[in-house]
């Protein structure tokens, strides 16, 4: 009753506001002259305001400068509403909808402990071995190359399946393949899943939380390091099943060696760490200036080219390894001592000190069994923080990572706005929601397309694993993805091969393009000129590095290893750049 009353005496300008969303410059600059009613306080004291009639309100509300305002103003007030319906339907995902599934499963869990090269994969894969048909559910392409080569000598036929290619092997009874593409359907005697600390991890921890609760098998064999144990064991309680833990110890102590004052220092069998390709590959070319043969390891290398390099170092083509964090998981190399050129690195937001987990994790490849008594840590020049952080207990895994619900794509919500409400949603004590950072990123980039109306292929293409930084292979991914979604042949990369960094983007590209292929159900041809790019990469390797060593930018003198300016000592001190 009072608010027909409030409606038969006009609209003020509040009240406008608040309803149509007209900011009151606006309404005073438009709109006709109200009426000036009298109004009276509580207090007894009057005052004038000027109210208007709903019919004017409407009447003005058609002029264009008005109703555009209006209109957006509905349109934002009509997301807002969206977003709490969006956020109260993602309220409903939590890991607890794995765990009721994973209650329904009959299995027995098998936890190994321990750090680096403790041998909790190896005595987990000797099981896999004796209990198949079975699964090997590893990080990284590397790893499950290196059980799929493994487990194939030693007798036991083994398919692989990885994001990049798939292996059949005839009578095949066990896969190795990445955490990723885990089969949660296939009934199995044994599953491995490896690095299970990664559980943690905003990008891709996801994939273990499921693998995890859905792998149905019999026996489960869970590898991780000790900062993890609590968080898995608590889930399995949950989960209702049986379950053992056996703790690994190192099998070649680890120990921190101090500071490698420079080349005189560093001997055959030694890696040496840094932490970008222009780096490694200078350290490269200055070591082999100095007698040194070296083999070196990125990220940026293609899996079969980081696999001939390690094939020239065990060899003995090469007698000495630079890397990056490459080398922490999913390589093996008889390497006695880990130097750390540079204890910074760059985490795709900024430049950071190394933490504990990365130093021990990088660090823990040091000392193999059997071939050394111990393992040596060392770091270049004056800093203090590997020897502060090796061997120092890491904070234990708190909470896991959730993916996105596939099931919400079903739903009438725009894909964008599905996607910008996850990625808001407040962070839970137990769990993490999957970072759809790049997802977005790449959804903007194919605005005006028929994004909603494809909703789960475009899901599909922006969510493929890509290097959102580099801009080239942004380019090519938004031609191949246009292409799908007119329902053309996705075109092949053509970047120039004749370099080194040329090469390394060619074959990321078809690696791109074999993903992008896979999630549309075509067949990729693509595995002979990857197989080329990988052959020009060695011949490429095989060459003079002179070209990548680092130098000062004023006097052309050649930078030592572990530098982390652009500029020599001496220069450093006349030119000071901004920022140091």
């Amino acid at each position: 009753m009072k608010k027909k009353q409030n409606q038969a005496q006009g609209l003020t300008l509040r009240q406008i506001t608040k309803e149509y969303g007209i900011p009151k410059p606006m309404i005073k600059k438009y709109f006709p002259r109200g009426e000036l009613r009298s109004v009276r306080a509580r207090q007894g004291y009057r005052w004038t305001q000027e109210v208007w009639s709903r019919e004017a309100v409407e009447k003005a509300l058609l002029k264009p400068e008005l109703a555009a305002v209006a209109e957006q103003v509905q349109r934002q007030r009509l997301q807002e509403q969206q977003c709490r319906e969006i956020a109260a339907l993602f309220a409903d995902y939590s890991p607890e909808a794995y765990l009721e599934r994973a209650r329904q499963l009959h299995r027995s869990f098998v936890l190994h402990v321990g750090p680096t090269n403790s041998g909790k994969t190896y005595e987990a894969i000797e099981d896999l071995k004796r209990s198949t048909p079975g699964a090997y559910l590893g990080p990284l392409r590397l790893l499950a190359l290196e059980m799929f080569d493994k487990l194939n000598a030693a007798g036991i036929p083994c398919s692989m399946l990885t994001g990049e290619e798939s292996i059949p092997v005839e009578g095949a009874q066990v896969v190795s393949s990445t955490i990723e593409l885990c089969d949660v359907h296939s009934h199995l005697k044994t599953a491995v899943i490896d690095e299970a600390q990664l559980i943690a991890d905003p990008s891709r921890g996801a994939s273990w939380l499921r693998a995890i609760c859905l792998v149905d098998a019999e026996v489960v064999h869970i590898c991780m390091a000790p900062e993890a144990l609590h968080y898995v064991e608590d889930l399995i309680r949950r989960f209702g099943d049986p379950y053992s833990i056996v703790r690994h110890k190192r099998l070649a102590p680890l120990r921190y060696a101090g500071h490698c004052e420079g080349y005189a220092d560093l001997r055959p069998d030694d890696a040496i760490i840094c932490f970008s390709r222009k780096s490694v590959l200078s350290t490269a070319a200055l070591l082999e200036k100095n007698g040194f043969r070296a083999s070196v390891i990125y990220g940026a290398l293609p899996p079969e080219a980081r696999r001939a390099e390690v094939r020239k170092y065990l060899s003995g083509e090469n007698n000495i390894v630079v890397a990056t964090d490459a080398i922490g998981m999913g390589i093996s190399l008889p390497i006695k001592r880990i130097v750390f050129a540079e204890t910074e690195k760059f985490d795709g937001k900024q430049f950071r000190s190394l933490n504990t987990a990365e130093i021990n994790q990088i660090g823990g490849r040091a000392g193999r069994y059997g071939l050394n008594e111990y393992g040596e840590v060392l770091s270049m020049g004056p800093d203090e923080l590997i020897g502060e952080k090796l061997g120092r207990q890491i904070r234990d895994v708190r909470a896991a990572c959730i993916a996105f619900p596939r099931e919400v794509l079903e739903t009438d919500y725009p894909l964008e706005l599905l996607l910008k409400t996850w990625q808001s949603m407040p962070r839970s004590t137990s769990y993490m929601r999957e970072d759809m950072k790049d997802a977005l990123s790449l959804l903007k980039i194919l605005k005006g397309w028929p994004v909603d109306r494809k909703r789960e292929l475009v899901f599909d293409l922006v969510t493929c694993p890509i290097d959102i930084r580099n801009e080239e292979l942004v380019n090519y991914w938004a031609d191949c993805a246009r292409a799908i979604l007119r329902g053309r042949r996705v075109p092949r990369p053509a970047f120039d091969t004749e370099t080194l960094l040329g090469c390394e983007l060619q074959y990321k590209a078809f690696d791109l393009r074999h993903q992008l292929l896979r999630r549309i159900g075509q067949p990729d041809d693509s595995s002979a000129e990857r197989r080329a790019i990988c052959e020009k990469i060695d011949q490429l390797m095989r060459q003079s590095k002179e070209q990548y060593i680092r130098r000062c930018k004023v006097c052309g003198k050649e930078l030592p290893i572990g530098s982390i300016y652009n500029y020599c000592e001496t220069c450093f001190q006349h030119v000071r750049p901004f920022g140091y």
